[in-house]
């Protein structure tokens, strides 16, 4: 398991050998409410601990308050914004990310009704249940204090929660059963929300659903140039709105936006603008 310090507030954790990975996700006083899109490849259970989670599918309207559970179905495209009061002083989510090739280990005893009709909702309201409480406090414990997880515990958690899931509503056993069904995302909203992803073109396609050859022919299709090329020029323009609107280090900025080293980062930035990151934050500084 390794730790990694993403930004202000921002964790991320990861267990290889089961294959999962949480983040806590922290606004304070400073933060200013904002609609933030997602559209991500594996399911996501999030528990608000501080504030308020409002989570926008299509034109219906989510809200979870205070000690409650969202469950996200993948390949969701939805809208997130967070807020607090006053007392509270900042929103705090943790969000335990769970992708297929997990899911499938976890539910794989698990003996399903033959004849599960689908059901088209893509965000739930969770019941706050003990055994969903003790997943969270086993993550928010590896996050706060950079604690290892027991994987067999917490693998042995994650069954129980999931079945106290279904026992609360046995129509949402399909939620789960769907995850041995192979299914391709979006490949315009998918890139559009993930491309700072530091992953190869390999893990990409992977994550879409699709073989590398499958991705790199469609990714032409739709967009009219090479993954390398199309992934490289949004990157850089993210960096450049980033360090022309906030505060942030040049370095700092290097890494949010996936670029594996600064020279690289440098280099190709100034290729794209004509100057250094370092010039544009000094432009703007003056």
């Amino acid at each position: 398991m390794n730790f990694k310090d993403l930004q202000a507030g921002y964790k991320l954790i990861k267990c290889e050998d089961i294959e999962i990975a949480a983040y806590c996700d922290v606004h304070k006083k400073d933060y200013t409410p904002a609609l933030k899109e997602f559209y991500y490849p594996s399911s996501l259970l999030i528990y608000v601990e501080q504030g308020i989670l409002e989570v926008i599918h299509e034109n219906t309207r989510y809200t979870f308050p205070k000690g409650s559970f969202c469950f996200a179905r993948k390949y969701t495209n939805v809208f997130v914004t967070k807020r607090f009061t006053e007392t509270e002083q900042q929103a705090k989510t943790y969000a335990f990310i769970m992708p297929d090739v997990f899911l499938r280990k976890v539910i794989g005893n698990f003996k399903f009704k033959k004849n599960l009709n689908p059901i088209e909702e893509r965000i739930f309201n969770l019941a706050p249940t003990n055994k969903l409480i003790s997943v969270i406090d086993t993550i928010k414990n590896a996050i706060e204090n950079d604690q290892n997880i027991d994987t067999e515990v917490l693998e042995t958690k994650i069954i129980d929660s999931l079945k106290a899931i279904i026992d609360t509503n046995p129509k949402w056993a399909i939620l789960f059963k769907e995850f041995s069904l192979a299914k391709r995302a979006d490949l315009t909203l998918f890139m559009r929300n993930n491309f700072m992803m530091r992953v190869p073109l390999e893990e990409f396609a992977k994550m879409t659903g699709r073989s590398l050859s499958t991705f790199t022919r469609e990714f032409k299709i739709v967009f009219g140039t090479t993954p390398h090329k199309w992934i490289l020029k949004k990157r850089l323009q993210a960096a450049y709105k980033i360090l022309s609107e906030t505060s942030k280090k040049v370095g700092d900025v290097c890494i949010e936006t996936g670029f594996e080293d600064m020279a690289h980062f440098s280099k190709a930035f100034k290729k794209e603008f004509g100057l250094s990151p370092s010039e544009i934050k000094n432009e703007i500084l003056n």
